[in-house]
């Protein structure tokens, strides 16, 4: 086996190591450390080095694995309540990285800012407009304010003019 081949098994093990533990799923945590064995031992004893190549990828990661086995897992049950065979759950995973998702990474992140971006505006947008109903509230305060102080004036005894 060439250094080169060790080196990248061995930074692929060394990701998928160093964030089983931080990874998080509301229905599928009973999954995150029996997926990770079968991809360690799939690393480390089937000696795969092409899952190798596909795991150390900058953009994939262990917790966007398992999201992606939990979207697969609802899809495959249709949303329903089932059962589905560990070896499905693991190939699932095994499709994950094998994915060529490089360039949806990069579509989807730019899309994410186009959205921040509107999103900015829209809050922007919204603070203006709170900003005017404020002042126009105010006005008509204000407004009120002096009708009643005007009908006040009145009321103390003084005539108007048409009285």
């Amino acid at each position: 086996m060439s250094e080169l081949t060790t080196n990248m098994k061995e930074a692929a093990v060394n990701k998928i190591n160093s964030s089983k533990g931080e990874v998080k799923h509301s229905w599928m945590s009973d999954l995150i450390e029996p997926i990770s064995i079968y991809l360690l031992g799939r690393l480390e004893n089937d000696n795969d080095d092409e899952l190798a190549t596909w795991v150390v990828q900058e953009h994939k990661t262990y917790q966007k694995c398992i999201n992606f086995v939990a979207d697969q897992c609802h899809k495959h049950l249709n949303g329903k309540p089932g059962q589905i065979s560990d070896n499905e759950v693991y190939l699932m995973a095994i499709d994950y990285f094998r994915a060529d998702d490089a360039e949806l990474e990069r579509q989807k992140k730019a899309a994410e800012a186009v959205d921040a971006e509107n999103r900015a505006k829209r809050n922007e947008e919204s603070r203006i407009l709170a900003e005017e109903h404020k002042a126009k509230s105010e006005a008509d305060k204000q407004v009120e304010a002096s009708k009643k102080a005007a009908g006040k004036k009145m009321v103390d005894g003084q005539l108007g003019l048409f009285d």
